[in-house]
């Protein structure tokens, strides 16, 4: 009790403090809301709470007066910072807190005279013009140090008061009220605060902000009177409309009742601003790509529609799309615009949303200079959503289009027919029939080249310092994109995009944040890429070579067989390199076990890359003694054994050579012999392409190419089958030797009584290989050796 007595007695002397000082330090402000929110959370009856509500009260009434003074004129910023701005500061990141889950407190907040002055506090509010020019005055540093000072803050706080208020219709109806009542004003310095609040509200809360926005009537009032309004509060408007944009049914208003307006900046010539006609492009790009493309309603995303290709907008024609896309890469190059943060954002923004487009891409990589401009930009800037918006425009430059599967395609359309086809998907299956040439593998492969020789990498690493979970994600996709043609992994790797790639797929990432699945696949699946063709103890150092066994076995539980397939691949190259380490992490990570689950997948290049991991790790002794354990795997036998007689060749070769290997085990050989087909699945090994006799042979050497070539789609080139059929019947032949040498003298016995003395001595009078013909020997020198006579059946 004497706690919460102290408590409540400390809030009354600050808040007397608070109401009567005229120089109020940020501290007590801070002390002041600490001490009423603790009051609050002790009071244990309704008496208390009570006395605590009107201490609230007192505080909103106190930050109302303090929020409307304006900011000293002197050199109080240069001194260490303004008063009032600090003081007005404090009050927000005050007011934040103790909106936090206090619904009363909040509700009290947009009643009050607080929320209009917060919403026209001076600090927030990009400084008028005065007269009738249309030309906004030079801003100056002190006007900037304001409006990043307390703006964001602002946004902060309307963000948590929104989402915590009990009814948010009547928070809508209170915001228009206070807005619409300046926006209304005679006075140039009362409208542009309305205007600003108005996109404040929208970049805090869409659906309250587009709520304001889409009052009937509001749209056409403000471009009747827009034309004659200075050029900066053009450019309020046009940034808000551009925001709200993301929410579809403000974008369709927009675009029937602005269009005119923004067309005439960008297109006709009404102004030289080059930030009004950067917002206004902008604007009218959203609005064009919207319908074509996808609902950015997630602000700038070139994740999925990068992807996708669709008809033109409504509302803007390709030419005019063009003109957009032209003007945004002009902006960008114009070194006049190198200080100008705001032309600079809607710049890279428009080029984000235009760069969806495959003519836009052609422009763009075509353009040398503006690329240039784009990677200084990515170098130089710490801006946050100018690095969101170029990686944006690098992830729709170097997508590939998404490749669907047979049974992937056959699902859609049945969609399609039973009317079930969500809208996304639809526009998927009707760019299968109308694929664009400027979006085919072989121009994003062009396209990335033409990157990586620029020389992107700077970029990349500029924009990977410090910078969102939102960002990484794209930038870990457009790497995993430029490494995707062969020709650039070299370059790539000199140029350090290893450092870039390893944090993320080992999820070290600093300032607390984790990296989402989606990155760290992305991620993963480029180091696979680069362990795919380049020997991975040059592309990694040593050190790290066993830190990729753990995200690549991560990203065998990928549901994308195309992941699969890669980091099979990438775990069957860092299986061969002998380190015992990295072989002993792969066992230890469950790698053996998720590698024999895909040897059961549909996809043939899963299957196959699965098996010739697992003919790799074979060498490693404890996976050997694992499948030589009779108690443990005589099904894995089995599925060797399987798979050997499979359509592919590649994943027969992979799984004759893991038993070629394995049959050196006396154990193994039992097993293989327990099996029903055991031994008739090896002798159809030896007998590939082999005639019964003379008359014969022609066909059955036809057969025997026929069966191992039967993955090329092109001319059979005989010598290259005549060796893959040599193959399996070397890893035939070696396997029967071993069933004979090791497994004893009644596993020959069984060989010869099913004909293979005969079978072995046909291969030796047949085969032109030198390593078959000697394993066919070896066997039948062990039998002969063992008291079986070669005579006869």
């Amino acid at each position: 009790m004497s706690n919460n007595s102290d408590q409540a007695e400390k809030a009354k002397e600050l808040l007397l403090t608070f109401n009567t000082s005229k120089d109020v330090q940020p501290s007590l402000i801070t002390d002041l809301s600490s001490a009423l929110i603790g009051s609050l959370a002790n009071a244990d009856t309704e008496d208390k709470k009570a006395v605590v509500r009107t201490q609230q009260k007192e505080f909103l009434e106190r930050s109302t007066e303090l929020l409307a003074l304006q900011p000293s004129e002197g050199d109080d910023t240069a001194k260490g910072g303004d008063p009032i701005l600090q003081a007005q500061g404090a009050i927000l990141k005050s007011l934040v807190r103790m909106v936090m889950d206090d619904v009363p407190f909040t509700d009290a907040l947009f009643d009050s005279k607080v929320y209009p002055a917060i919403l026209r506090l001076p600090g927030t509010v990009i400084a008028p013009t005065t007269g009738d020019t249309k030309s906004p005055p030079p801003s100056s540093k002190k006007n900037t140090a304001q409006d990043g000072d307390l703006k964001p803050m602002v946004v902060i706080l309307l963000a948590k008061s929104f989402e915590t208020a009990s009814n948010k219709d009547r928070v809508r109806d209170r915001s228009a009220e206070i807005v619409l009542a300046d926006i209304g004003s005679d006075k140039i310095k009362t409208r542009t605060r309305g205007f600003q609040a108005l996109g404040i509200i929208v970049q805090a809360d869409m659906s309250i902000g587009c709520g304001i926005l889409n009052k009937e009537g509001l749209l056409v009032e403000l471009m009747d009177c827009i034309d004659t309004e200075p050029e900066n509060i053009q450019i309020i408007l046009t940034e808000t409309l551009s925001m709200a944009c993301a929410e579809p049914k403000t974008r369709t208003a927009v675009g029937l009742h602005c269009s005119e307006f923004l067309k005439s900046i960008v297109l006709r010539g009404a102004t030289k601003n080059q930030h009004l006609k950067g917002a206004a492009a902008v604007t009218l790009t959203k609005i064009s790509m919207a319908d074509s493309q996808k609902d950015p309603s997630v602000g700038l995303n070139g994740l999925e529609s990068s992807q996708e290709s669709g008809t033109k907008g409504s509302g803007t024609s390709a030419e005019e799309e063009a003109q957009l896309a032209k003007l945004f890469s002009a902006l960008l190059k114009d070194e006049k615009n190198d200080n100008d943060k705001g032309t600079q954002v809607n710049a890279v923004e428009g080029l984000a949303y235009a760069s969806i487009q495959p003519s836009v891409k052609q422009m763009i990589i075509s353009d040398k200079a503006l690329l240039l401009s784009l990677f200084r930009l990515a170098e130089e800037s710490k801006s946050n959503p100018l690095k969101y918006g170029l990686i944006v425009i690098l992830n729709n430059l170097t997508a590939y289009k998404k490749r669907l599967t047979a049974e992937q395609e056959q699902m859609l359309k049945l969609k399609k027919m039973a009317g079930t086809l969500p809208k996304s998907d639809s526009r998927q299956l009707e760019s299968l029939d109308h694929d664009n040439p400027l979006d085919s593998e072989t121009a994003v492969n062009q396209r990335n080249i033409t990157l990586v020789k620029l020389g992107i990498m700077p970029a990349l690493h500029a924009i990977s310092q410090q910078a969102s979970e939102t960002v990484r994600q794209s930038l870990a996709q457009v790497l995993r994109n430029l490494i995707t043609p062969s020709e650039t992994r070299g370059l790539l790797v000199q140029q350090g995009a290893v450092r870039i790639l390893m944090p993320m797929a080992l999820q070290q990432i600093q300032q607390q944040s984790t990296t989402s699945e989606s990155t760290k696949t992305a991620a993963t699946q480029a180091l696979a890429k680069l362990s795919i063709t380049l020997d991975p103890r040059l592309t990694f150092k040593n050190d790290r070579i066993p830190e990729l066994v753990k995200p690549l076995i991560w990203l065998l539980d990928s549901t994308d067989q195309l992941c699969q397939f890669e980091s099979l691949m990438a775990l069957t190259n860092l299986g061969s390199i002998g380190d015992v380490e990295v072989s002993g992490l792969i066992v230890q990570d469950e790698g053996i076990e998720k590698m024999e689950n895909l040897q059961f997948s549909e996809n043939t290049m899963v299957q196959r890359a699965a098996t010739e991991a697992l003919c790799n790790m074979i060498f490693f002794e404890p996976v050997f003694e694992m499948y030589s354990d009779p108690q443990k795997s005589k099904s894995k036998i089995h599925l060797m054994l399987a798979l050997c007689d499979a359509d592919d060749f590649m994943t027969r070769r992979a799984a004759s050579g893991a038993l070629a290997v394995l049959s050196t085990s006396e154990d193994v050989c039992k097993m293989i012999v327990a099996q029903e087909r055991g031994l008739d699945i090896l002798k159809g090994l030896i007998t590939l392409g082999v005639p019964g006799s003379k008359s014969d042979r022609d066909d059955v050497e036809a057969k025997a190419i026929e069966d191992v070539m039967s993955d090329q789609d092109a001319v059979v080139d005989h010598e290259v089958a005549i060796g893959r059929i040599d193959e399996l019947r070397h890893r035939g032949a070696e396997c029967v030797k071993n069933l004979i040498t090791v497994g004893g003298k009644e596993i020959s016995r069984k060989i010869a009584a099913q004909g293979g003395i005969q079978q072995l001595a046909n291969l030796i009078q047949t085969s032109e290989n030198e390593a078959v013909r000697y394993c066919a020997m070896e066997a039948l020198k062990a039998m002969s050796n063992q008291g079986i006579p070669l005579t006869g059946k």
